[in-house]
This record gives C-alpha cells, sequence and structure tokens, in this order.
C-alpha cells in the first residue's frame, strides 16, 4: 500500500471514530495530521484528488447509514460530501504556492470554511462537522454560545495543528516545546472557561414539566392503514401512562400519527379525548396539507399543538427538507431533476418547505406558580433534520422560544450510528442558545438536555419508553442566538480574502 493511501486511510478512521457514539472524541485532536503530512509535498490538482479521496473514506466511515432507507441516495450523498474535502486539500495546496511551510496556520481558517459552506443552502449537510466530536466532553464546548459548533471546530483543527508541528520538529526542544506548551494553552483556556461557565446546580428559574414519548413503531410499517389502530393504541396507552403525573406538555416524535391529523376527524378527536382527560396538551408531528385554486395540494411534514380549545390548532411545517428525501432539490427552477430522479428509488417525498417560523403558545397547568408569564410558556419546536441547522434553530430561540422541542423518527437508520450521531447534535444547540431541549424521537434516542448540554434523561433505541422531566426555561439571550455566524462568516472572509491575495501573489511572480 502506497503512502499516500496509508495516510488518507490513518486520517479517516480517527475521523470517523471521533464522532458519537464512540467515547473516542479525543481523536479528533491528532486525526487531521496524518491528512496534512498527505497534503504537503501536493500541487493544487493532486491535493484536490487526495483530499476527496479522504472525504470519501471519511463519509463511508460517517454517514454510511444512509443506505439503510435509500441505497441510491446514500451513494449520492457519499459522492457528493467529499467534494468539499477536496476544496480544502485544493485550497491548502494553492495557498502553500504563496505560504510555503507557513501554511499549515491556514489550516484552521481553511477548514472551518470549508464546513460553513458545506451547511449552506437546500443541499447543506454540516452532519459531520468535527466540532461534534466533542459532545461528551462539555467543559471543553461552553464557548459555543459565542462561536456556535464552528468555534470548536477552529480549535480541534487548531490542536492538530500543534501535534503536527510537534512531531515536525521533534528533533528541536524548543520549537517542541513551544507547540506542546500551545497545544496545553489552548487545551487548558477551553477546559478553565467551561468550567467556570457550568454551574454546579441551575439557579432558581421558571421551569415546565415536560412528558417525552417514545413509540418505537416501525416506520416502514406505520402507514400500513391495517396497523394504523395499533400506531393511536401505542401512543394512547404511553400518553395514559405517563399523563397522570402532573406534566404541562406530552410531546410525541415526528408523523407519530399515522394520518393527515388535522384533516382526519376521527384521529383528531381521539387525540383531543387525551387532552381533555388528561388536562394536558399534546404536541405532535403529523401530515399536513393545504389545497390551491388549482385544486392541487402541498403537503408538509408538520407539527400540531392539540389543547383544550375546539381548534383551529397552531401548526408548524418543517422549512429545511432532507434533500432527495422528502424534497428534490431545485425542483420548482429545474422540473427536469425531478423528473430525471423519479426514475431512480432515492426516498424522494413530495413535501413542500414551510415558509416560517413559528413559536408555539402553550398553556400550562400550574398557571398560578407561573405568575410572570401569565401560565403559558414559548416552545420553539424543529423537526429531524433541521436540529443540524444551528443558524435555523437559532431563529426559532430569536423569537422568544423559552423551551426548544425536537421531533424526530431515526428508525429509518436502523441500529448504525445514525440515531447517537443525530441525538447529541442537540447538545450544541442546547449550549449555543442556552435552551433546554426536549428531543422526542420514535425509536430513540429520545432525551432531555439542560442550557449547559448536560443530558438529564435519555432513552435506549429501539424500546418504548416515556419519561417526565422539569426542564429550567431559557432566561438569557446569547450572543450567537442574537447575532448568529459571525464567528464562521468572519473565518470564511478571512479564507476569501487569503486566497485573492494568493492569486494575487501567484499573478506577479508569473508577469
Amino acid at each position: 500500500m502506497n503512502r499516500p493511501l496509508l495516510l488518507s486511510i490513518f486520517s479517516a478512521i480517527g475521523f470517523s471514530l471521533s464522532f458519537p457514539p464512540f467515547p473516542t472524541g479525543f481523536f479528533a485532536y491528532f486525526t487531521l495530521v496524518p491528512f496534512f503530512w498527505l497534503l504537503d509535498p501536493l500541487r493544487p490538482k493532486a491535493a484536490f484528488r487526495w483530499g476527496y479521496i479522504t472525504g470519501l473514506f471519511m463519509s463511508l466511515g460517517t454517514i454510511y447509514w444512509i443506505y439503510k432507507p435509500t441505497l441510491p441516495g446514500a451513494v449520492a450523498a457519499i459522492l457528493y460530501h467529499p467534494l468539499f474535502f477536496g476544496l480544502f486539500g485544493w485550497a491548502y495546496a494553492y495557498v502553500r504556492q504563496r505560504l510555503g511551510e507557513k501554511t499549515i496556520f491556514a489550516a484552521p481558517f481553511l477548514w472551518v470554511s470549508m464546513e460553513y459552506l458545506k451547511s449552506l443552502g437546500e443541499v447543506g449537510f454540516p452532519w459531520v462537522t468535527i466540532g461534534y466530536t466533542q459532545t461528551y466532553y462539555l467543559s471543553l464546548i461552553q464557548y459555543a454560545e459565542y462561536t456556535s459548533v464552528y468555534g470548536v471546530s477552529f480549535w480541534i483543527v487548531w490542536l492538530n495543528v500543534c501535534v503536527y508541528q510537534i512531531f515536525r520538529f521533534s528533533q528541536d526542544r524548543r520549537r517542541w516545546a513551544t507547540y506542546g506548551g500551545a497545544f496545553a494553552a489552548l487545551f487548558i483556556g477551553a477546559w478553565l472557561q467551561g468550567r467556570m461557565t457550568i454551574p454546579e446546580a441551575l439557579p432558581e428559574r421558571e421551569s415546565a414539566r415536560v412528558a417525552v414519548v417514545q413509540g418505537n413503531i416501525d416506520p416502514y410499517l406505520k402507514w400500513d392503514k391495517n396497523l394504523r389502530e395499533m400506531n393511536f393504541a401505542v401512543y394512547e396507552r404511553l400518553t395514559l401512562q405517563v399523563g397522570r403525573e402532573n406534566a404541562d406538555l406530552i410531546i410525541w416524535p415526528e408523523t407519530a400519527t399515522p394520518t393527515y391529523l388535522l384533516h382526519d376527524r376521527a384521529g383528531l378527536m381521539r387525540v383531543r379525548r387525551l387532552v381533555l382527560a388528561l388536562n394536558i396538551p399534546i404536541l405532535t408531528g403529523t401530515m399536513d396539507y393545504i389545497r390551491l385554486p388549482d385544486r392541487s395540494y402541498k403537503t408538509f411534514n408538520s407539527i400540531t399543538l392539540i389543547d383544550h380549545g375546539p381548534g383551529p390548532y397552531q401548526k408548524y411545517a418543517k422549512m429545511h427538507l432532507v434533500p432527495f428525501g422528502e424534497r428534490v432539490p431545485w425542483e420548482d427552477d429545474i422540473p427536469l431533476l425531478k423528473t430525471l430522479l423519479s426514475r431512480f428509488e432515492m426516498g424522494e417525498g413530495n413535501f413542500s418547505p414551510g415558509e416560517e417560523v413559528i413559536i408555539f403558545d402553550v398553556p400550562i397547568r400550574r398557571a398560578a406558580e407561573q405568575a410572570t408569564n401569565g401560565g403559558r410558556i414559548k416552545v420553539g419546536g424543529v423537526i429531524c433534520f433541521e436540529s443540524i441547522f444551528s443558524d435555523l434553530v437559532r431563529q426559532f430561540v430569536r423569537r422568544g422560544a423559552q423551551l426548544l422541542v425536537v421531533v424526530t423518527n431515526d428508525g429509518w437508520f436502523g441500529r448504525t450510528v445514525a440515531p447517537y450521531q443525530h441525538a447529541q447534535i442537540a447538545v450544541f444547540r442546547a449550549v449555543e442558545n442556552r435552551i433546554s431541549v426536549a428531543r422526542s424521537a420514535n425509536t430513540g434516542v429520545s432525551m432531555t438536555i439542560d442550557p449547559y448540554g448536560r443530558v438529564r434523561k435519555q432513552t435506549p433505541i429501539f424500546e418504548e419508553a416515556v419519561f417526565i422531566d422539569e426542564l429550567p426555561l431559557r432566561n438569557e439571550t446569547t450572543f450567537f442566538t442574537k447575532y448568529g455566524h459571525v464567528f464562521a462568516r468572519s473565518i470564511t472572509a478571512l479564507t476569501i480574502l487569503m486566497m485573492v491575495m494568493t492569486a494575487w501573489t501567484l499573478k506577479r511572480r508569473i508577469s
């Protein structure tokens, strides 16, 4: 096996093992070092090729699970995703023509810019952002309230730079000590900031008792009309089991009701009877539609709040749909694309994206105890894939959400790493916005998270489960919530400037 291929594989293995559910997030601190060694002698074209190959191995190790619902979709994603790693390799080699050995210090800027660009647009996919490797190390990620997850990625790549330099100057004691000291300073600085930020116990504040229901319904069977009664019966039984424990809100997962609930009189009455019997509102995932003037329909992946009233009920339609899974990207602009892809089993749905962020106004039963908010709380609900987009999630908090709910159905991915990766991503949404998160997943992982990222309760996967937790309501607005991706955009702007200066320098050399 040749040296470049060996370095590529080593880097990809370490990268893949850095992500949940593996408890080896510390691999991220040095997993890019072989990648840097691989890129160092290469020209831009070769660096793009080896960046793509390394990204391909990384994708196979981290997002292979897409094959479970759609094999063609997995092939497309695993071939597309490495393009960004190829772009990083090309940019690294291009800048090296100007900076030489100092290019290693540009790596954190190039990497974060690549990750940020990977999150944008209809086909954005920031799932394996390297910062997510640190969700089990809460003392190291608290500054995400200013920088979002991209600040943690920036920090991780700097650690890799230090390790790279330590090996490079292993025979030079002065430089070895310099970079060893820099590694220690970066690590200890982040750890101290986190330790000073996380309180041992949360101060007294308003709270809400939330019941999370995990029905564990096979997603491949739940749409069978013959099994619809079984689906409702499971959620009724689990809800009654927990509903008499003085909860303020009961949460069912994404598409918990296998029907267009708000247009299904019988199904809606069943849920309403539960709400009235328990005197607790239910926030549930469901399908929805609207009829257009031309008699066609738009369908939505939605959540709705069934409260004590006769309706109409508050609802939110998923805005960022899974590309090729729930909607073909750009299908309104390029209808031919949908026609071509329909020949393959890409798993594409026929949903339309929602148009606005909705905050649910939830009446709670302990009104007398919650006098400052009139016995109501503001809840933001995001659906599945949306929870990996930090900028979208912060919009719910900016609109006044005091509690964040994530509803999802990760049962499509079986017993792979996907349910754990997806669940741990929510830790960052809590830290970034200093907000409690209640996550209800059809087959798990369901969990509750406090504003500092601490997982309070958590379920196994593929088991029925129900639990109650009393979650503190948000009482502050973070820098990230208020201003968004200032950090990532600034890093990207500096990277663009660096690329422009490199092009200008190379042009001068030629002339």
